[in-house]
């Protein structure tokens, strides 16, 4: 068996290319996998960020709605509180009177009507007034620290150079 140097080279040469390529093979196909492996990790961290950034939104808007609700809630302990002192309410009623030149004829608490998450406390008033000082001053009852809702309303005069006489129940209420 007499074989060439040269083909012996020839072999020895297609061997080591044969392996390069092999060896390349796997060295690329190794890198390609790691890369897609890498990019997925890329995307799910990419979508958990994302996510991570609109529950951050969520709680500052749930945040700064809690703390609007806790103002609104504090506003109305101040317009609804636990405790009725209706000496209180009256001074603001006779406040009010006063600043629209109304006469008060007569003023009678009546029995407290109690509701499920409150008690409402009947207020009969009878006044003498103009018309306008009169709707004026219901403007100022619904705008008053205390929460004071007129319920019913009764408003006559017996001629046009007379003042108004308007009968007046408005409810104080109180929370339970």
């Amino acid at each position: 068996m007499n074989i060439k140097v040269q083909t012996l080279d020839r072999i020895g040469l297609l061997l080591v290319i044969t392996i390069s390529f092999t060896c390349g093979y796997w060295v690329i196909k190794d890198s390609l996998r790691k890369h897609g492996q890498i990019r997925q990790e890329n995307e799910i961290v990419s979508k958990g960020l994302d996510q991570l950034r609109s529950t951050e939104h969520n709680f500052k808007n749930i945040n700064a709605l809690m703390s609007q609700t806790k103002k609104e809630l504090e506003f109305l302990d101040k317009r609804i509180p636990k405790a009725v002192n209706i000496g209180e309410v009256l001074k603001e009623i006779d406040y009010a009177m006063k600043k629209r030149k109304i006469s008060l004829i007569s003023l009678q608490p009546m029995p407290s009507v109690e509701e499920k998450l409150y008690t409402k406390i009947p207020i009969k008033l009878m006044l003498k007034g103009s018309f306008v000082n009169i709707y004026n001053l219901l403007y100022d009852f619904e705008i008053m620290n205390r929460m004071l809702v007129a319920e019913n309303m009764r408003i006559s005069r017996s001629n046009l150079a007379e003042d108004c006489q308007a009968e007046l129940t408005a409810n104080v209420y109180q929370r339970e």
